[in-house]
């Protein structure tokens, strides 16, 4: 008789306090973990004293160790997983900056219909711009430029299908806007006003 033992996936919670502890091993520094599902998201959160040296300028160092701790997990359990490394609410306080910066951006648009282009940032802060906007009815947000140059923008949306009245004399036009684009066309019938 043969016996099979299956092995069990360890959890998203497990592998992140390993690599952390792998990782801090050798300063031998006092700190908390804690783990929080948010949005399908996993938050792992380290709190303790003097960590600056891991947050880095502009948190280069914090998002190559989150980075490194989602491929870690990723390829342990064999699964996509999103994770984001928050050391001392650094993050938590970037983003609500983030989302600041996106609503006050939205609004400068829709005043002057000018778009508006961030400074070149990395993906999961894009990410956020992005969502902070996603279900605005006047803008929209995409990336342009390649790494490490992406930025966001935030422009005006463009309707579908515009109406104009043009005379009483002329059968109605219809424009619309593809991007940059702009085409016209007749329509028959007696022109009347702006549908």
């Amino acid at each position: 008789m043969e016996v099979y033992m299956l092995r069990q996936k360890p959890s998203v919670d497990s592998l992140a306090k390993m690599f952390i502890n792998q990782l801090l091993a050798p300063y031998k520094f006092k700190y908390d973990i804690s783990l929080e599902l948010k949005d399908n998201i996993y938050w792992v959160k380290l709190q303790w004293e003097d960590i600056s040296f891991l947050i880095g300028k502009r948190g280069v160092i914090l998002y190559s160790l989150q980075h490194l701790l989602r491929l870690y997990v990723r390829r342990s359990i064999d699964e996509e997983v999103l994770l984001i490394l928050d050391i001392n609410g650094y993050r938590e306080d970037k983003e609500r900056k983030l989302i600041t910066q996106a609503d006050r951006a939205a609004l400068r648009v829709k005043r002057t219909g000018r778009k508006f282009v961030f400074k070149p940032m990395p993906a999961a802060l894009r990410r956020v711009i992005h969502k902070a906007l996603e279900n605005s009815p006047d803008v929209i947000t995409y990336s342009e430029g390649k790494e490490p140059n992406r930025r966001v923008v935030v422009a005006l949306k463009q309707k579908r299908d515009e109406w104009y009245h043009c005379s009483s004399l002329y059968p109605l036009w219809r424009i619309w806007h593809r991007g940059d684009k702009t085409q016209w066309s007749s329509l028959p019938g007696p022109c009347s006003e702006n549908i």
